[in-house]
């Protein structure tokens, strides 16, 4: 973990703030959760991610046993779950069927919340650190929560926990629930009779 660093970013917070970053890699959303948490105390805890790999679940089984998470839910991605199918079984066996929806997203979201915290970290970082520009908001906002946790409730009561083994791409699309999507017209081109290129 690259915890130092981001206990760096997060330095400043307290309660009803808000920290906006930029980073070059040097740490990932879990380490920035890791920081989050070492501030909120113990917290529940949901994760939304396009995919898990080994190290996320150590980590996760390691701030369970510790007590940093008091629950976790995570919200992944059909194509992250078929890839990473081993891991999903691993998390459910863990903390149970329930703790896990699949659907379309490429959302990378972390909450944790107790009596005193409503804390959300969204930004393009992966759970793993990668050596790339990348940008987060840690924000301590009960309105910004309830925003992710409207949509996790209707995603949970949507949706059934299911083994891994039983996951099948309808459901996730279904969970998703986007509608007919329509791209709306290009209001920023030049009219098409010119060529701007």
């Amino acid at each position: 973990m690259c915890l130092a660093t981001a206990r760096d970013a997060l330095s400043g917070f307290v309660r009803g703030t808000h920290v906006f970053g930029l980073t070059k890699g040097q740490f990932s959303l879990i380490d920035l959760a890791a920081a989050a948490l070492e501030h909120t105390g113990p917290a529940a805890v949901s994760v939304w991610t396009w995919c898990i790999a080994d190290y996320e679940v150590q980590a996760f089984s390691a701030f369970m046993g510790d007590g940093r998470i008091t629950s976790l839910r995570v919200v992944m991605d059909w194509a992250g779950a078929q890839r990473d199918m081993p891991l999903v079984g691993e998390l459910q066996e863990k903390y149970g069927a329930d703790c896990i929806r699949v659907t379309k997203t490429h959302a990378k979201i972390v909450t944790a919340v107790n009596a005193e915290w409503s804390v959300t970290i969204r930004g393009s970082m992966n759970l793993n650190a990668n050596p790339r520009f990348e940008q987060f908001d840690v924000s301590d906002d009960p309105g910004i929560l309830a925003v992710v946790d409207s949509v996790m409730q209707e995603l949970w009561e949507r949706g059934k926990p299911l083994p891994a083994r039983q996951l099948d791409h309808a459901g996730a699309v279904a969970l998703l629930d986007a509608g007919e999507v329509k791209q709306a017209p290009v209001s920023w081109a030049p009219p098409a009779t010119k060529r701007w290129w």
